[in-house]
């Protein structure tokens, strides 16, 4: 974790603090080393099943938010609680997902926090940005309100897992260039989505345009779409946000 109490007071890790955690108030030891980001550890088992070893991506992440939004204990109806990455001042939850998460998982989390949103690492894998510039210039382009891409049936894992989740899914290739898009060179987050087809459409926005949509409660913008086909087809799959 990020925070810990340190005599009622929440701080990062520094060697020779004591604390204890801000959600179940048992002691945490800071760890302060040089292979990972400096942190705090449960003395016993973590005390949130659902928490993850946090990365340098997942602390960068956290880092974009206000303090006091990051890590916020969260309670459901029967007393349980589990720690969001961010809870914002709006009431939506943000997470940080780095790891392979089951689909049962992640029914499980979006049921529980209700109103979230999802930032998935897309540089896990490290074939999967190229895989997907792959499918990018190999699929249809969407004809939508806003510039996207019309995935084939054929998929791959990385979007197969998170196609079907109810809260919105945005990836994160960090400054990965797709080539031959009309976008910017790297700052994009990928947002995927079912359309009432049930194709799949990936639809680009600029990471500090989602940031600010979350931060600030300004609407999203997608970019300009494609030109029109030729012809009488209507590509037009999905609805707009």
């Amino acid at each position: 974790m990020k925070y810990a109490l340190v005599n009622g007071d929440r701080q990062e890790a520094k060697a020779g603090l004591r604390g204890v955690c801000q959600a179940c108030d048992l002691p945490m030891t800071p760890k302060c080393g040089q292979q990972r980001i400096h942190h705090w550890a449960h003395r016993t088992v973590n005390c949130d099943a659902w928490w993850e070893r946090e990365t340098l991506w997942h602390r960068d992440w956290k880092n974009r938010f206000p303090q006091e939004w990051q890590e916020n204990r969260i309670t459901g109806p029967e007393g349980d609680f589990h720690i969001a990455d961010v809870r914002t001042h709006y009431g939506t939850v943000l997470e940080f997902q780095h790891s392979h998460l089951s689909a049962v998982d992640r029914r499980l989390r979006e049921a529980f926090y209700g109103n979230m949103a999802w930032i998935v690492d897309g540089m896990r894998n490290g074939k999967d940005p190229a895989t997907f510039a792959s499918f990018l210039s190999a699929n249809i382009p969407d004809y939508g309100k806003v510039r996207g891409w019309r995935f084939q049936l054929r998929r791959f894992p990385l979007v197969d897992n998170w196609v079907s989740a109810t809260s919105p899914v945005y990836l994160d290739f960090g400054d990965t260039i797709f080539p031959n898009t009309g976008l910017p060179p790297h700052e994009l987050l990928w947002r995927i989505k079912k359309a009432r087809t049930g194709r799949v459409i990936v639809t680009p926005f600029l990471r500090q345009n989602v940031i600010d949509h979350y931060k600030l409660s300004t609407p999203l913008e997608g970019f300009d779409p494609h030109p029109p086909p030729s012809g009488p087809q209507d590509y037009r799959s999905m609805d707009w946000p």
